[in-house]
């Protein structure tokens, strides 16, 4: 079984290929614009380089976020794009675990902070277990990686609604440090932005395949806006 893993919720992109469990090719882009439209040939190089084209897979993982929604679609594009012509299957996984997953340093709870815009923070709590790839809900629930597992509250909530001792990390670092570091103890802190790297992301896909999200779409956490014309 091989898989192509991409994640390109954030502004350094990645993309990893696992066969059955072992991942065996994995880049990461050092900033690249979630809008440029270069990522592909640049996808399709890294895949040549292997000896691989897009009917060398068996099923495809995208990052759902939160996060660039246009980086997003594009992924689940280029992803569905890839699986049409065999009917191959295409998954979700929200970037938020991938960054859990990676970041924990033991069985422990990591809550992970975004920026939502609007005035708005959201936040998730994992429940991780690194040494089985596997993530859960508060509680030992599978995650749904859809908006249903994300809180969203205005920063000064923030700390009402993550649970004591958890390790905070966030991939919007620089624009909520002061937030952070204003609520939670320094030693509870990831002090550096983190963003979702596709390797944890295929291990946690991997490692349970019963919560990953058949036919996905990007986790957008609110409700769409509409403009009046006229």
């Amino acid at each position: 079984m091989r898989t192509l893993v991409i994640d390109r919720s954030s502004g350094h992109p990645s993309m990893a290929v696992f066969e059955d469990n072992v991942c065996v090719c994995e880049k990461v882009w050092d900033g690249e614009p979630s809008r440029a439209p270069a990522w592909m040939a640049e996808l399709a190089d890294v895949i040549a380089a292997h000896g691989w084209n897009g009917a060398s897979f068996d099923e495809f993982v995208c990052g759902l976020g939160p996060g660039s929604f246009s980086g997003i679609r594009a992924c689940l594009a280029a992803l569905q794009g890839l699986a049409l012509p065999d009917g191959k299957p295409v998954y979700g996984i929200a970037s938020a675990a991938a960054v859990a997953l990676g970041q924990a340093e033991g069985e422990e709870r990591v809550t992970v902070v975004g920026d939502a815009r609007r005035n708005r923070l959201w936040c998730v709590t994992y429940e991780v277990q690194p040494a089985a790839a596997q993530v859960r809900m508060p509680g030992g629930g599978l995650p749904t990686h859809t908006a249903e597992d994300f809180r969203l509250v205005p920063s000064e909530a923030l700390g009402s609604v993550v649970p004591d001792a958890a390790r905070i990390v966030s991939p919007d670092w620089e624009r909520l440090a002061s937030v952070l570091r204003a609520t939670f103890a320094e030693d509870r802190l990831v002090a550096r932005t983190v963003y979702p790297v596709a390797a944890d992301m295929g291990r946690l896909a991997l490692a349970m395949p019963a919560s990953r999200v058949r036919e996905p779409l990007p986790i957008y956490l609110h409700p769409a806006v509409a403009a009046a014309v006229g």
